[in-house]
């Protein structure tokens, strides 16, 4: 079952309705939350690598227009916290297939994203970076150096909390590295909470929460954000 065949997978990946022709696969191994399958983590990566690779050489077929779902963008007033649970030097490449996939592919599939007949379409996020379209959730990736990377504008919806109105008015602060059962290094609580103040300097402490507090079946950003190093990034904020 997890015997990574890539003419399979590539051959499906070629047709607009991608999705569809792999709902199977993708509602039994990429959309529940696991944590501790080290091979089922390999085999997503494997079919992530894939589709960044196609994404970067426009070979998976995308949509020309769609729907332009940041016209609900509100005022931002809250700030979600999450991590990667990714390799730490993870490429924004790869970052965007695993988006493509978790985020968009399970919308598209649902069928009707907020009122959008969209099952069998080609996938649009309405999202552009240097020209190509990307599937981000988050606004931010902080690096463990501390390197602050911008992946979204904020007049744009990121799909990153699980609610929809929470998206609508938040921006979603991503952690590269896997913390669920470590702290992150001080040099990447302190580049997220200087983000925080120099973007989002009108938001309330109480408003920055973790992805766990937003959805409370989640562990994300790792069991120890709360009472122990939440306080820390909100204390430097």
């Amino acid at each position: 079952m997890l015997d990574f065949q890539r003419d399979y997978w590539e051959t499906r990946l070629r047709f607009p309705d991608w999705y569809s022709r792999l709902e199977n696969e993708l509602t039994s191994l990429f959309f529940p939350v696991v944590h501790d399958d080290p091979r089922l983590k390999a085999f997503r990566n494997q079919v992530y690598a894939l589709i960044a690779e196609l994404l970067a050489c426009k070979e998976l077929p995308l949509a020309a227009a769609g729907p332009d779902l940041d016209m609900a963008r509100q005022p931002v007033d809250t700030v979600v916290i999450h991590h990667t649970e990714e390799d730490a030097a993870i490429s924004l490449g790869r970052l965007s297939a695993i988006g493509l996939v978790r985020q968009y592919a399970f919308q598209y599939l649902a069928g009707n994203v907020l009122d959008h007949r969209v099952r069998g379409q080609p996938i649009w996020s309405n999202h552009f970076r240097e020209g190509q379209m990307v599937f981000f959730a988050y606004h931010w990736l902080i690096r463990p150096d501390g390197t602050a990377e911008r992946l979204l504008e904020d007049s744009h919806i990121g799909w990153h909390a699980g609610d929809w109105q929470i998206n609508t008015r938040s921006v979603g602060i991503a952690l590269s590295g896997n913390y669920e059962a470590a702290i992150p290094p001080l040099p990447q609580i302190e580049a997220a909470a200087r983000v925080i103040r120099s973007y989002y300097p009108h938001v309330s402490r109480n408003n920055i929460v973790g992805h766990r507090e937003v959805c409370k079946d989640l562990t994300c950003p790792g069991a120890y954000f709360l009472g122990k190093w939440k306080d820390v990034l909100v204390s430097s904020v």
